[in-house]
């Protein structure tokens, strides 16, 4: 007995700014509620930070973490936003409000955002 193949990712770019950095966060949503992506993280002093996030999405609730121990839950409010919260390990929350681009073509197999224009 064959198994058909899991239908495509959806995939979206997510871009904005938390004080004085910016983020572009490549995402992948599976038909089953998996949340897979890369988030790039450009400092002020121009380094990028790359974090490979996984998770979950249920009712345009996004529930995301990193291996470093940092969560996101986040809503999908628009078809043009996200907004959230990031939990640092440390204790600190963060509230973020991003932009969002549905359809985004996607880097490699790991759902990385593109370069920056």
């Amino acid at each position: 007995m064959s198994v058909a193949p899991a239908p495509a990712e959806v995939t979206e770019l997510w871009t904005g700014s938390i004080f004085s950095s910016t983020y572009r966060v490549g995402v992948c949503f599976s038909a089953a509620g998996a949340v897979r992506g890369v988030v790039y993280l450009r400092l002020r002093n121009g380094e990028v930070d790359v974090y490979h996030i996984d998770g979950s999405v249920k009712d345009n609730v996004v529930k995301a973490r990193h291996s470093s121990g940092h969560t996101f839950k986040g809503r999908l409010v628009a078809a043009d936003r996200v907004e959230g919260v990031i939990h640092l390990k440390n204790g600190l929350r963060l509230n973020v409000e991003g932009r969002r681009i549905q359809g985004a073509p996607l880097t490699g197999d790991d759902c990385a955002p593109p370069a920056a224009d």
